[in-house]
């Protein structure tokens, strides 16, 4: 069962980013939106990024454009749009904020 994981808080500043890290299997999708364009640059994105070849790595453009985030390679660029068909392509969606 494939699970959307929706990242909207920074690693910074909650422990959502590494409780999601704990429970990612290699089907799943992550979504990196809102305050969670910051954890491009936290520590805990090298061991995500060791995943890349199982679990796909999405960022929303906007929302790290917002943040004068710069988007590494390992991270698919999205558009929110882009969100809702994630959604039909996983079992189930969860929002970590």
């Amino acid at each position: 069962m494939s699970t959307l994981h929706l990242i909207r808080q920074s690693a910074f500043a909650s422990n959502d980013f590494a409780q999601c890290l704990s429970v990612l299997d290699h089907r799943d999708s992550v979504v990196l939106m809102d305050d969670g364009c910051y954890n491009l640059k936290h520590s805990l994105m090298d061991s995500l990024i060791k995943r890349v070849g199982s679990v796909n790595i999405n960022i929303i453009a906007s929302h790290a454009q917002a943040r004068a985030i710069e988007i590494i390679t390992a991270v698919n660029t999205i558009e929110i749009s882009d969100v809702v068909e994630l959604t039909f392509t996983h079992n189930k969606v969860i929002t970590w904020q």
